[in-house]
């Protein structure tokens, strides 16, 4: 068996959960072994690399699932929104606030903002989740002086754009964006 047989396997299993609704359980590490001919190290390896793709979602415990690619578009014509962008696709988004406390602004973030380092900000904590499975988490950092209550909005509201627009009267831009995968044990 050559090394790169999993890669092999990966491409030959790709396509098969295009035709499967989203959730669908897939064949297992076993199954997968028997039906290639491999052992169930290089059956592992081929189910990783589709999970390592986002072909597949594995929850530990449950099995290995068809996941749903969604393309979340930034554009000048498309206003930024993560929950019309999850809802378009099918899938329900939910937001959830887990803090919001005003701290000095650190001071690397300070040139961006064009504040001085230590002005009063508050620091918001959001999780993001698609079909109630954790999707991403946030720290935004919004000055205090642009928006003296946002605490007590945010009680009301789950939505940080939606206080901006109507509390303020603003219109969030985002200028930049850091997106990473976190692939922990």
């Amino acid at each position: 068996m050559s090394a790169t047989r999993y890669l092999e396997i990966a491409e030959r299993l790709s396509a098969e959960p295009a035709e499967c609704a989203h959730g669908t359980r897939v064949a297992g590490e076993a199954e997968i072994a028997r039906r290639f001919g491999v052992g169930r190290a290089a059956a592992r390896a081929a189910v990783q690399e589709l999970e390592r793709r986002f072909v597949v979602r594995r929850i530990q415990g449950s099995g290995t699932f068809v996941n749903r690619r969604i393309d979340y578009v930034i554009s000048r014509s498309v206003p930024p929104s993560w929950s019309a962008t999850i809802a378009a696709a099918g899938a329900t988004p939910r937001a959830l606030v887990k803090s919001v406390r005003t701290i000095p602004l650190p001071a690397e973030l300070a040139d961006r903002f064009e504040r001085p380092a230590g002005s009063p900000v508050h620091e918001v904590v959001r999780e993001f989740y698609i079909d109630d499975l954790l999707a991403s988490w946030v720290h935004e950092w919004i000055p205090v002086a642009e928006v003296p209550h946002l605490d007590l909005a945010l009680h009301a509201v789950d939505s940080v754009d939606q206080v901006l627009r109507q509390t303020v009267r603003v219109r969030p831009t985002r200028a930049w964006c850091r997106v990473s995968v976190d692939r922990r044990p």
